[in-house]
């Protein structure tokens, strides 16, 4: 279709050049390149198969016209290609993978309208190569990281990424067994209400210990979860947990449960026939679950991924299901996704919470307060999260927030110990 090179073409010139390097060791050694389109998926699924291969002969042509007949390009795959530079140092291979990108980027005159698509670009430049597979592998590991930066960039690859690969690796067939070993825990952190310090909700946070007792921290083994599509299993498992236990903190004392949920499991389309499904047989009452999202999340999604997700949101949320936005304020998006998304609770990002005792504390309360204020006036509930001092929980409760969350009223707890905290005289005197 592009009339290309295939990989086994790419594979045998990188070893020629590797062996012209070796007999040469005075010139530069080669220099490869890997790119792969960002979201090609959703050209095809939004315009179908045909513009998408439209797509893909105008990027061959595009890199075509900027390589010489010394270079290789080659397509690996759908929509990834290659590049070899049989010589260029590093600065060289940097600027022809600009070059690459800026060519990417134009836009798209197909099918009667203008697309426009971005591309990563993984560069593995300046380093003694000893086989073709070896370069490969490396070069793919730079993509994979620019792809994993937010993607639209170029990344050059230093040896660091072999250990990262090799971590991200581990921790991914740790996972694998961490539920049939039952190392995943669920533990709740209370949500109080400020005016009457009884607590409203509690919020499940996944938890891994391994078999060696050493705890895996949620921000190393959730993106890998994520990455894996592992997250889907495991935020089953966790759902199930949390409903479970909550079902008896619900029906004793009327508090409700807060779950996470990432990007990759709302876009399975079995996502809310699984929650519908979970709720029935927990027999725990559907407005007693909040699905928590975070702002980020969204971000790292295209336009159509976000109206999917909206849509299974709006769906759960008509079933009685509540929905809270987490980490609100930290986006650039942030009133924007308030006004599309089916959001019933707004839960503000600690980085608000701690200028609100400073000494120059004037723009945090503001903000805050302005915050509070519009949530208030969309008739939204306010969480202020990371509250580690009483003086904070004054100033929140004077500015109307009713629902904080943190260290002060307490650390994340295990099933058991909140069992025990929802027994006892409810937390006192915040202001």
């Amino acid at each position: 279709m592009t009339g290309l090179g295939n990989r086994t073409l790419l594979g045998e010139t990188l070893q020629g050049a590797i062996a012209e390097h070796t007999a040469h060791p005075d010139r530069p050694a080669p220099a490869l390149l890997l790119l792969d389109l960002d979201a090609f998926k959703d050209v095809n699924d939004t315009y179908g198969h045909p513009v998408g291969d439209e797509l893909l002969t105008v990027v061959a042509r595009r890199l075509r016209a900027l390589t010489t007949e010394s270079q290789t390009l080659a397509r690996l795959s759908g929509d990834e290609f290659a590049l070899l530079l049989p010589a260029a140092d590093l600065g060289s291979a940097t600027t022809m993978a600009e070059q690459v990108l800026a060519a990417i980027r134009a836009p798209y005159p197909l099918d009667g309208r203008e697309l426009y698509v971005t591309g990563s670009v993984g560069v593995l430049a300046g380093n003694e190569l000893a086989t073709a597979t070896d370069a490969l592998r490396d070069a793919d590991l730079a993509l994979y990281a620019a792809k994993a930066a937010g993607k639209n960039r170029i990344t050059l690859f230093d040896h660091t990424l072999r250990a990262e690969r090799l971590h991200h690796a581990e921790i991914a067939a740790g996972l694998r067994q961490a539920l049939a070993r039952d190392e995943l825990t669920l533990n709740y952190q209370p949500v109080v209400d400020l005016t009457t310090g009884a607590i409203h909700a509690v919020e499940a946070l996944l938890r891994w210990t391994p078999t060696d007792g050493r705890p895996v921290p949620p921000d190393v083994f959730i993106p890998v979860a994520e990455d894996t599509g592992l997250i889907v299993d495991i935020g089953r498992w966790a759902l199930e947990r949390a409903c479970a236990d909550a079902k008896r903190w619900h029906h004793r004392h009327g508090i409700a449960v807060t779950v996470n949920v990432s990007g990759r499991q709302l876009r399975e389309r079995t996502f809310r026939d699984t929650v519908l499904e979970v709720l029935t047989r927990s027999q725990l009452p559907r407005n007693a679950l909040t699905l928590e999202v975070t702002e980020s999340m969204l971000l790292a999604t295209t336009p159509d991924e976000t109206q999917r997700i909206t849509d299974v949101l709006a769906d759960l949320r008509a079933h009685g299901v509540r929905i809270a936005l987490d980490d609100f304020g930290t986006g650039y998006s942030s009133l924007s996704y308030l006004r599309t998304l089916p959001v019933d609770i707004l839960k503000i990002d600690r980085s608000f919470t701690a200028p609100l005792t400073n000494t120059d504390h004037r723009q945090a309360r503001a903000f805050t307060k302005a915050i509070v204020e519009l949530a208030a006036s969309l008739e939204l509930r306010t969480v202020v999260e990371g509250v580690e001092s009483r003086e904070q929980a004054g100033v929140l409760q004077q500015m109307g927030c009713p629902l904080a969350q943190g260290y002060l009223f307490s650390p994340p707890a295990t099933a058991t110990q909140i069992d025990d905290l929802l027994q006892v005289t409810p937390w006192q005197q915040a202001a």
